[in-house]
């Protein structure tokens, strides 16, 4: 008989269950930073200023965030107080108090990032209305209503969905005869997309303007992102962002995803030619230089067992067929749930590497748990090649790629750089105690 779901944290694929493989419950957080929350987020947005609302045991977090960034001149707080809770008071003071930080700003922010607690939303606290009167009182702002509520992350858009949709929210309809045709937004990363990624290429190629918000420098250039006719999303958490665009502005939306199949590659960037009028370049030579970059990589890495974890890519299980049929040895995925598009890959790996195991991240065991010796998967003293921080973590190895969310690789092109960084990783060990403790993997850090 299987194992009931909530005593399990580490199953083999024959056992899994497809998306979630672990039941929800008491949760872990491994004590890795390199991920990106809500506040590296929101840093992205130029003239933009971050404004949190919460009880102080929450403040703490999000202002270590921004003084580790050395970013504390972009963010505010208001701390809420049992005495405004019991008396009803938190639309009122919720009021005086960013009024009172807003009046003390010169200039004023171009745009005024707005965030609210869990404790707002379990007490009907009504931000829509503080934030349509705080709006008449700073026209010069845009005021956008955003939230910080991780005990809701379960159902709806996450904090990080939310999050990255807040970040557009500022661009305001245009003429029909101000949109600029020729020009596309690539939106809702935390990182710019590869130059060399054959996603570029192509709008290049297309005599496209290409527009970022990770490039954006000025206030100005996030604006002319409202004059674009196409958004282009490459990771799930940016379908949110898309989807509100394209019901407020108009903007059309194509989905091109991080992915690791060369069908899908294919077809991601055949619908993208389509929507460009322009014909699909020959990717013929791109994926045999992929597959000769990967084939190059197994043979200096050998047997050694790889683990992979879930921040590195929104796609862990289609990475983990890619490395299996080059031939690495995948030993485990550390992922609590996956998403629709990893089916055909959980399928595919279930039959062709059914002992292959899903490693729970959040279980309260995994504080405890150990991938080597003591009845683990690795004899103590065996080298482990870590793909992301989590697996770095739990495998316990300083042989580790050190990247998040996708790195801003994708494509063929993306697959060669990982390939690439395999071998660096296997070669060369990494600090990992340190490297691992730096919050927001790619951000700017005062330690």
């Amino acid at each position: 008989m299987m194992p009931d779901r909530k005593d399990r944290r580490l199953v083999s694929l024959s056992e899994a269950s497809f998306p979630e493989p672990f039941a929800c419950g008491l949760e872990f957080n491994a004590p890795v930073r390199g991920p990106w929350n809500i506040v590296h987020t929101g840093m992205l947005l130029p003239g933009g200023h971050l404004l949190y609302i919460c009880p102080r045991g929450c403040l703490r977090g999000v202002i270590m965030t921004a003084a580790e960034m050395g970013a504390m001149e972009r963010m505010s707080w208001v701390g809420v107080s049992e005495d405004e809770i019991a008396q009803g008071l938190l639309e009122e003071a919720a009021e005086k108090g960013v009024s009172a930080i807003v009046d003390g700003m010169q200039p004023k922010p171009r745009v005024l990032l707005l965030y609210w607690s869990c404790l707002h939303k379990f007490t009907s606290f009504d931000s829509a209305h503080v934030c349509a009167v705080l709006q008449g009182k700073y026209p010069e702002t845009r005021i956008v209503n955003c939230h910080m509520m991780p005990v809701m992350r379960k159902s709806g858009p996450s904090d990080d969905q939310r999050t990255r949709a807040n970040l557009y929210e500022a661009l305001g309809p245009v003429a029909e005869q101000e949109r600029e045709p020729l020009a596309v937004n690539i939106i809702a990363n935390d990182r710019p997309t590869d130059a060399n990624s054959e996603l570029m290429r192509l709008l290049r190629s297309a005599g496209r303007i290409v527009r970022d918000l990770t490039l954006c420098r000025s206030f100005e250039e996030y604006e002319a992102m409202a004059r674009s006719t196409l958004n282009v999303t490459t990771h799930p958490d940016a379908l949110y962002a898309a989807q509100c665009l394209e019901g407020r502005l108009g903007q059309r939306h194509l989905h091109v995803p991080l992915c690791y199949g060369p069908g899908e590659i294919r077809a991601g960037l055949a619908r993208l030619a389509e929507a460009l009028g322009v014909p699909l370049p020959d990717l013929d030579a791109e994926e045999d230089s992929a597959t000769a970059a990967l084939v190059a990589a197994r043979a200096e890495i050998g047997d050694v067992p790889v683990a992979i974890d879930y921040t590195v890519t929104p796609r862990p299980l289609g990475l983990a067929r890619l490395l299996t049929e080059a031939g690495f040895g995948v030993l485990v995925v550390y992922a609590d749930a996956f998403i629709e598009e990893e089916r055909a890959d959980f399928a595919w790996l279930r039959a062709h590497a059914p002992s292959m195991r899903i490693a729970a991240t959040l279980a309260p065991q995994q504080r405890l748990h150990r991938l080597r010796g003591n009845g683990g998967l690795v004899p103590l003293g065996d080298a482990v090649l870590a793909i992301g921080q989590k697996a770095a973590y739990m495998a316990e190895t300083d042989h580790f790629v050190n990247m998040v969310a996708g790195g801003g690789l994708h494509g063929f092109s993306g697959i060669r750089v990982l390939a690439g960084r395999l071998r660096e990783a296997w070669h060369n060990r990494k600090d990992r105690r340190r490297e691992i403790q730096l919050k927001g993997l790619g951000c700017a850090t005062c330690l």
